[in-house]
């Protein structure tokens, strides 16, 4: 990664994962914080005079419109990611969108058109697939050191605090599907894909169940099945209201694969363990990365704006492999039975 001129970030919201970002951008020499939106002018002052902000705005429009402005991170509800993502490239903004893109693949493709007509950059913002851990893995199981994949199994969960919490309102299209199980999905479609040479492979199948909250109208806890061509088989889970575990584990036909921290690994020494057939104790591989994981996000966005690229490129989210993680998210919510109100209101 190159260091030259900083690009000048914008960020919409204020919240924790915008806070992560901030804090990224202040870290590292490829960026600058020229402004922050929220509906809140005090809150957008706050933010900045904490992360080194150049403007507060009260509304996000006027990040858009910002000349200072070159590339803008959406850390807004779910329900609002596609419709700031398209202002944002309709005014010639670069684009990092807190993750999922959209509600629905229907969405995301229009989202990456308005992208691929205003010629900006344009990429959802799964920070693991930035992690030089996410990269060693994939040549891992392209190398064929635990032969042919099998199953994988790929968990994420976490116990969110007080029920007015937005994750936790389906109006904001909300639930740990939409949160934080689109993590092990888009894992094993990354590890089903290199397995089979491609940056990522799409499930031809995906069953699932899920608890609805009888309050907050969501999936507190669901669970996929998903199955890949060749027979490569997938076990994923997620929940917002359980204790926490984050787990990636994968079966070969001649060893399997633990990675202890897939979805927010350290910046020294992350570990992917790896058993082969016939050995007594794992292999322990350990991957340094050259930032914070956010602030490698940051480094890797600001490379593709330098290079003039549109898209990010493998093991970081391209917008075919965004838009097969929605048609997936699509199906497992279809599978639990779980329609957002915006989804019912557009139609789409």
């Amino acid at each position: 990664m190159t260091h030259r001129r900083p690009i000048a970030w914008g960020i919409l919201g204020t919240g924790m994962i915008a806070r992560k970002l901030a804090a990224a951008i202040a870290e590292s020499p490829s960026a600058t914080l020229a402004a922050v939106g929220s509906r809140n002018l005090e809150s957008a002052r706050r933010f900045a005079r904490e992360f080194g902000g150049e403007r507060a705005f009260g509304s996000y429009d006027e990040v858009l419109r910002c000349d200072a402005v070159e590339a803008v991170y959406i850390a807004l509800p779910n329900q609002l990611h596609a419709e700031w993502a398209m202002r944002a490239a309709a005014l010639r903004r670069h684009v990092l969108c807190e993750k999922p893109l959209a509600v629905n693949r229907i969405e995301a493709e229009r989202v990456i058109a308005a992208a691929r007509s205003a010629r900006v950059f344009l990429m959802e913002a799964f920070m693991y697939r930035c992690h030089p851990q996410t990269e060693r893995l994939v040549q891992v199981i392209r190398d064929g050191d635990i032969g042919e994949v099998r199953l994988i199994q790929a968990t994420f969960t976490f116990k969110l605090g007080p029920r007015d919490d937005i994750r936790l309102q389906n109006a904001a299209a909300g639930g740990g599907i939409m949160d934080v199980g689109c993590y092990p999905l888009s894992m094993a479609r990354l590890i089903a894909g290199a397995a089979r040479g491609n940056p990522f492979q799409n499930p031809t199948d995906i069953t699932g169940t899920a608890h609805i909250g009888e309050r907050s109208r969501v999936d507190e806890l669901a669970t996929a099945s998903a199955k890949f061509p060749g027979g490569c088989l997938a076990a994923l889970a997620c929940g917002i209201r359980v204790a926490s575990e984050h787990t990636l584990r994968i079966w070969g036909s001649a060893g399997h694969i633990v990675v202890p921290q897939p979805w927010i690994p350290p910046q020294k020494d992350a570990r992917i363990l790896v058993q082969r057939e016939g050995q007594s104790t794992p292999t322990e591989l350990l991957v340094d990365a050259p930032a914070s994981l956010y602030a490698i996000e940051i480094e890797r966005v600001a490379d593709a704006i330098r290079t003039g690229d549109l898209e990010a490129r493998s093991p970081c989210m391209s917008w075919a492999d965004t838009l097969g993680n929605m048609a997936g998210l699509d199906a497992w919510r279809a599978a639990v039975g779980l329609t957002f109100d915006c989804e019912r209101r557009t139609g789409s």
